[in-house]
């Protein structure tokens, strides 16, 4: 027997909860191909497997019990004047909320609902707990089966002892608590935690968790250390911070050349830890300095060196915050590269022994406008465009600022002697301007 799919098919229709059922029949007034009664029945399987797939994962009448991490308003808690502070959730299967305790109170709360390790409770919440220290020991009995363990808002200095070594909590929220120490031991054997929010606390430093992809949120953290944070990156890649823009630490003065504490952004660490990576290729890159501004954020600035790389061009893009550029002893013809908007930041360019002829790509360019010290010794420029230096303000920065031009055989005319005579009279340190400069004629 042989199907041809396009020999049109009679079908007879079902009606199952108001959804139209199509099968196979001698007799209809409804023809399709073959291959039209395939896609209903696929569409049919479809909104069978979405009907089956919510009806397992959703909570009855509350799909928040079904969120990664469970976590409950405080308008959920028991009313003050029951003396048992904690109760089941009526519309949250195996869930369950504490408010408002103390070592004795949530003793007495989990006892009086009878919520122990043996009654399938999965998700818990305690709200605004009063604790010097909460021992994790102590409580293996109730939280060996919690797979969703929620403690906020409370006050809390420490978390001490461990979770059961077969603890199923893949969620852990403990932000809100000014806790300032976790034990380095204490979430060390939660295998399956995938969720840990620590946000909004005293601690020093990321706690020791167990090794594998874990979303960490540490946020809000006002006094953790800046080499702590680091070295997390360096030794556990694998980790996912969350809220970035709202996590900064403290540097010290072990971090890096830092003198006294200041407040760095995450952004900027997760920038230092990145910096080699970034790097363009066959250079090296190396922070700067900090730059301090009252106004702003502190922001790492990067040094990047590509001297001696027989590079042709200037290397684009520059990574981030660069502010010190060295590609002397090159092939570089020209710099029209710093027009680029990766060097809206350099201040410091250094491009001596190169094959440079001309200075008027920097016309217009904010290095020009911005920068401290601007080498090209060496080089092949011949015609100096003396309009691109007309309007260097050197008594604003006149410590700093440097232009070096020396040992090029530039061409001596009226504008040039006039730059030099000009320059001169701002800054003797500018003289090196044309201090050097090898005349073809005067």
């Amino acid at each position: 027997m042989t199907l041809d799919l396009n020999q049109p098919l009679k079908l007879t229709r079902y009606f199952i909860c108001d959804n139209v059922v199509e099968t196979f029949s001698g007799r209809s007034d409804v023809t399709l191909t073959f291959l039209d009664m395939m896609r209903v029945w696929y569409e049919i399987l479809y909104i069978i497997i979405l009907i089956i797939k919510s009806t397992s994962l959703l909570a009855p009448d509350d799909s928040s019990c079904s969120n990664q991490c469970f976590y409950q308003l405080p308008e959920m808690c028991p009313p003050p004047k029951d003396t048992c502070r904690c109760h089941l959730l009526a519309d949250c299967q195996k869930a369950a909320i504490c408010c408002d305790v103390n070592h004795f109170t949530l003793t007495e709360g989990l006892a009086c609902v009878n919520i122990t390790s043996n009654n399938g409770i999965e998700a818990l919440h305690i709200r605004n707990a009063t604790f010097d220290t909460f021992n994790l020991t102590s409580s293996q009995s109730v939280l060996r089966l919690i797979r969703y363990l929620t403690i906020t808002d409370g006050n809390i200095s420490r978390i001490e002892g461990e979770f059961a070594k077969h603890s199923r909590v893949s969620c852990l929220n403990l932000s809100s608590n000014h806790i300032n120490t976790i034990e380095n031991r204490s979430l060390a054997t939660l295998y399956t935690l995938s969720v840990l929010d620590l946000s909004h606390n005293n601690l020093t430093e990321v706690p020791n968790i167990r090794k594998g992809s874990v979303s960490l949120n540490i946020s809000n953290n006002k006094n953790l250390i800046c080499s702590k944070l680091k070295n997390t990156l360096l030794i556990r890649p694998e980790i996912t911070f969350n809220n970035e823009n709202d996590t900064f630490c403290i540097t010290s003065k072990d971090f890096v050349w830092f003198k006294t504490a200041e407040i760095l952004p995450f952004l900027q660490v997760k920038a230092m830890h990145e910096l080699q990576n970034n790097c363009h290729h066959n250079c090296s890159c190396e922070t700067y300095r900090l730059n301090l501004s009252p106004e702003k954020l502190s922001t790492i600035e990067v040094a990047m060196n590509c001297s001696g790389k027989k590079f042709h061009s200037l290397p684009v893009p520059l990574p981030v915050n660069t502010i010190y550029l060295d590609v002397s002893n090159n092939k570089i013809t020209s710099i029209k590269e710093l027009s680029d908007p990766s060097y809206q930041n350099l201040r410091n360019f250094i491009a001596d022994n190169n094959r440079i002829s001309s200075i008027q790509p920097l016309e217009g360019t904010k290095f020009i406008s911005n920068f401290n010290t601007l080498s090209l010794q060496r080089n092949d420029i011949r015609v100096l465009e003396t309009y691109v230096l007309d309007n260097i303000q050197f008594e604003r920065n006149y410590n700093q600022r440097k232009v070096k031009l020396g040992f090029n055989k530039i061409h001596c005319d009226c504008n040039t002697m006039k730059l030099k005579v000009d320059m001169t009279e701002q800054t003797n340190r500018i003289f090196t301007v044309l201090k050097q400069m090898r005349p073809l004629n005067i």
